[in-house]
């Protein structure tokens, strides 16, 4: 019996530590705004650009995939 409360006590420290852990990480918070908000702006102008040069808007109709990747 002795065994089986040691074994869930060291259960409950793994997961005490596991938790303090993730909660005092030191990137938890958003301190780089600027960086989020590049990432936005690049996400947006590659949306931008597959809608732009895409296969329809450049040729005006959709290009059939090659068969075997033979050229």
């Amino acid at each position: 019996m002795v065994t089986i409360g040691v074994l869930f006590g060291v259960l409950a420290l793994l997961v005490v530590a596991v938790v303090v852990k993730v909660l005092r990480r030191p990137y938890s918070g958003t301190r780089h705004a600027e960086g989020l908000r590049i990432e936005e702006a690049a996400r947006r102008r590659a949306q931008a650009d597959r809608s732009r040069y895409g296969a329809y808007s450049m040729h005006g109709a959709v290009v059939p995939p090659r068969d075997g990747g033979r050229p």
